[in-house]
């Protein structure tokens, strides 16, 4: 049954999307049909009568594109075979277009015409705005696709692109509220990319995983996460009010830069390895217990925004050490909750010196999460 998510945020890009490469006759294209190759079943199992599709939409003209379209191709054939020995028909699709997808999604994709679509996974550039790149040069955004089409077969969509996940909300009512949608949040590095499909990794999640909790089994999908709860970040409601004599000392014992805004101090936190982070500084008013009133100074940095492929052991590694700070998850922009760091602690009696090391400890921990995270600064 498809999933009501209510309101999903839409970016305004998508409405005007460029309309791809023009074709002179109904009978052109812009791939090379002969790289889409459809592998027949080895065994039987859950995948009988269901197909699953891997489409690679980096652009044939580019010579880094196809050097990435390689590595990842190194990493599939375990999938691959895991696939077909559970009874899925499995097409790999080195020139991925905007129609290649839509059809996966509805069924009707070339080679398995017949066999319900139980997931695919779309390998490319992906765009701030959460559209995709296609071989071609096109794009395709949940704006292209229509939910009535969808089958309600779908049950896992991995979109391995840069920023795409944090649009996954947008794309899971597009697919007509059917799969599991897993994608990065911002952009990787092709190492991080070329690890998530990789064979045994148990620090986090991988592809791997993925198909063998949702297309080797039965296991309902679960609901999009909800924002319900969930508190904005916390410099939302900050102010720079009796810092301004102290941000000075903090980032110099930092050996940092910072900059004034409207609610809050960005100072850039120098860390090991030529890394940056930034935290926001600020003050807030208390409202726990026994904090009430109470002028705290708050630090918050930004990591990213989470996914199916974020695992709370990723998250909570460390925390148990004695230190600052602290993992939290705030509401985003795009429906999707973010993770922060955040340190909060009183004004009145913190020395410059500790509260430069709260700094620090929420700029370490953040860049640490985004690093094993999207392994990119």
């Amino acid at each position: 049954m498809a999933e009501d998510v209510g309101e999903v945020y839409v970016p305004a890009q998508w409405r005007d999307a460029r309309p791809g490469p023009k074709h002179w006759t109904a009978e052109s294209r812009s791939d090379d049909p002969t790289t889409r190759v459809v592998y027949t079943p080895t065994g039987t199992g859950p995948g009988e009568g269901r197909s699953f599709l891997f489409l690679f939409g980096y652009k044939t003209a580019s010579e880094q594109d196809r050097s990435m379209l390689a590595e990842e191709l190194a990493q599939i054939d375990d999938d691959v075979a895991v696939l077909r020995e559970a009874g899925y028909t499995v097409v790999v699709d080195q020139q991925a277009t905007r129609a290649d997808l839509l059809e996966a999604v509805s069924g009707k994709g070339s080679g398995v015409e017949e066999l319900a679509p139980a997931g695919f996974y779309w390998s490319s550039h992906g765009g701030d705005d959460g559209s995709l790149e296609c071989c071609d040069g096109a794009t395709v955004s949940p704006a292209d696709i229509d939910p009535a089409t969808v089958s309600p077969a779908l049950r896992l969509a991995v979109l391995g692109a840069c920023y795409v996940g944090a649009y996954a909300p947008a794309w899971r009512t597009a697919l007509g509220g059917h799969p599991l949608v897993a994608g990065w949040g911002r952009p990787v590095t092709l190492e991080r990319a070329v690890d998530f499909l990789e064979a045994g990794r148990e620090s986090d999640i991988g592809l791997d995983d993925l198909i063998e909790r949702w297309l080797l089994t039965d296991t309902p999908i679960p609901p999009s996460p909800a924002l319900t709860g969930l508190s904005p970040a916390a410099v939302a409601g900050g102010r720079t009010e009796g810092l301004a004599r102290r941000i000075r000392s903090i980032a110099a014992r930092l050996g940092a830069e910072w900059t004034e805004q409207d609610n809050h101090y960005a100072v850039s936190v120098a860390l090991p390895g030529a890394r940056t982070h930034v935290v926001r500084i600020f003050v807030v008013d208390g409202a726990e217990p026994f904090t009430e009133g109470v002028r705290l100074c708050g630090m918050e940095a930004e990591v990213g925004p989470t996914s199916v492929l974020v695992t709370p052991e990723t998250l909570l590694t460390g925390l148990a050490q004695p230190g600052y700070g602290r993992v939290a998850l705030v509401t985003g922009g795009t429906g999707v909750p973010q993770i922060v760091t955040q340190s909060f602690t009183p004004l009145a009696g913190a020395s410059n010196q500790q509260l430069a090391a709260h700094c620090h400890q929420v700029a370490l921990r953040a860049d640490a999460l985004e690093f094993a995270i999207f392994g990119a600064d």
